[in-house]
């Protein structure tokens, strides 16, 4: 699999964004029930595309083969050692943890408008 890289703002991942990470010498995606849901690969420094692997950028990579493309988020990028770095990055799912919302409280709402309501209130912009 190879991924392809997006800037961090990026909401549609139908193009080939910044670019495809061809180099990548390794990248695995690992889902554990109810655990993480990560991505981690290796890039060699001279890459074409090392200096736009950055933190909370997005990447676009295939958990398995049957599986549609998922995004992560990069939250670690290691030093480089023996020229090559590992990158590690997050389901894009969990950046919902990261957003506050403001106290409500409501009777007799659907579950549908419930979540609709959370996401008019939030305290901190999001993309959800």
């Amino acid at each position: 699999m190879i991924p392809v890289l997006f800037r961090a703002n990026s909401t549609k991942f139908d193009t080939y964004g910044i670019g495809v990470l061809r180099e990548c010498t390794f990248c695995e995606v690992t889902e554990e029930r109810n655990g993480a849901y990560e991505c981690q690969f290796k890039y060699p420094v001279p890459g074409s595309l090392y200096k736009e692997i950055a933190k909370e950028r997005l990447v676009k990579a295939k958990p398995n083969d049957t599986a549609a493309d998922q995004v992560f988020r990069i939250y670690r990028i290691s030093t480089p050692i023996n020229g090559q770095i590992t990158v590690y990055a997050q389901h894009i799912s969990y950046d919902l943890s990261n957003i506050a919302t403001m106290q409500f409280a409501s009777e007799s709402v659907s579950p549908s408008r419930a979540m609709e309501h959370l996401f008019q209130n939030t305290a901190t912009p999001h993309n959800f």
